[in-house]
């Protein structure tokens, strides 16, 4: 029933190592099924700053109290992908197409599921990219962490997708699976607890498509619980993006995204998983943390083998009127004790840039070098032993990125 194509019989577009039907239903294959790699090593050299023991460049794990600038060099291929794709034509013409995607970041090397689901003309079913960022979007930089106001979320999620008798104007609408995010990490200690979420995450989004790119608009509507002093309640959290893709003739690519919100910061490349959706008041209530931020990125190809990527980036979050927060200095010699702070605001911002060279030798095959910096700056005011504390404290890391890159 099927033929295999080697290295010598390939199509523009597939995978190599891919197996197509014999018959086929509007000039195409009835089903065609395709075993992909995506290799990768991930080096990585800091000069200094506080992102030795990370693997990726996330400026939000920058300890502002840190004072250690060691240098240390590090490589892995934990960034290496591993995906299976079927495509299959029913007998009404419809295209359905199913993918299983892993990863080697599950923590020492072990394998991470990355996308499992199931997509037809208008519905895809599983895990994949959460709608609420644009999943056609991403820098092509080393570091695989991205822009600290990127939304790269994969979630489970049943999303619907159509266009308005234009295939110009595509929208898409879901209900994603709720991302549990108060495990208190970092700086901020509010005394909340995780709490069952009920409800899923909806989302809707609008793009407009054209030969030269796309631009588009995204929503998310949240409804977050927590539990506090034993009691458990619950909050709203939204959020809005605007996103876009410019490709040039000489495939020259400009890509953007801004972000604004509250309650959204589990999305936030950064500062997700640090449970920092929502923080207590003074009061005994709860508020919603505002948030923004974006990103742009710039790619030129100086000839069609060698091109060059510069991206720049930031978030801002705050709290104002916390009941209470912790400062934790995180040094195992430090004399100083961890500073509780009462009736206080907090500010954080990351600000991120990257610039890099790429080669490609031949088809398939991509190395590159890259210069990454960032700098985390926080700002606090309250009161400590009843003494006013008024801080600002920074932070800047560099790291010097290199990659070797083969898609199969």
């Amino acid at each position: 029933m099927f033929s295999f194509l080697a290295f010598s019989q390939t199509y523009k577009g597939d995978r190599v190592l891919t197996v197509r039907s014999h018959d086929s239903i509007n000039d195409l294959p009835r089903a065609k099924g395709a075993l992909g790699i995506n290799m990768k090593l991930n080096g990585y050299y800091d000069v200094y700053g506080g992102l030795q023991n990370s693997e990726t460049f996330n400026i939000g794990h920058i300890n502002v109290f840190e004072t250690d600038d060691s240098q240390s060099f590090k490589m892995d291929m934990y960034q290496t992908q591993l995906f299976i794709q079927g495509d299959y034509i029913t007998t009404g013409g419809e295209n359905v197409k199913a993918v299983v995607e892993f990863d080697f970041w599950g923590g020492n090397g072990h394998m991470r599921l990355r996308k499992a689901y199931v997509e037809t003309n208008h519905w895809q079913i599983g895990q994949n990219w959460n709608n609420f960022g644009d999943e056609y979007l991403w820098p092509n930089v080393m570091e695989w962490e991205g822009p600290p106001s990127g939304v790269w979320a994969r979630s489970p999620h049943i999303k619907y997708f159509n266009t308005f008798k234009n295939k110009q104007w595509i929208y898409e609408v879901s209900l994603e699976a709720p991302i549990i995010d108060y495990i208190s990490l970092g700086e901020i200690e509010p005394l909340v607890e995780e709490a069952n979420q009920v409800t899923p995450d909806l989302t809707a989004a609008l793009k407009y498509k054209k030969e030269w790119g796309h631009l588009r608009v995204s929503s998310i509507l949240r409804n977050i619980r927590y539990k506090l002093a034993g009691e458990v309640d619950d909050f709203i959290g939204y959020g809005f993006t605007f996103s876009g893709i410019y490709k040039t003739e000489r495939k020259n690519i400009l890509q953007f995204q801004l972000i604004a919100g509250k309650g959204i910061n589990a999305y936030l490349t950064s500062i997700s998983g640090l449970g920092y959706d929502g923080y207590r008041t003074t009061g005994n209530s709860f508020n919603t943390t505002p948030s923004y931020g974006g990103w742009i990125s710039y790619e030129y190809y100086f000839t069609p083998k060698f091109h060059s990527n510069v991206v720049f980036g930031f978030t801002h979050y705050k709290f104002d009127t916390m009941e209470r927060f912790i400062i934790l200095s995180d040094l195992p010699n430090d004399p100083v004790d961890d500073i509780l702070i009462l009736n206080g605001d907090y500010s954080s911002i990351h600000t991120y840039g990257i610039f890099n060279i790429m080669y490609e030798p031949f088809e398939r095959m991509t190395i590159g070098l890259e210069l990454d910096y960032g700098v985390k700056t926080i700002d606090f005011i309250g009161l400590a032993n009843d003494v006013l504390i008024d801080e600002v404290k920074d932070r800047d890391a560099m790291r010097i990125s290199f990659g070797f890159m083969f898609y199969l």
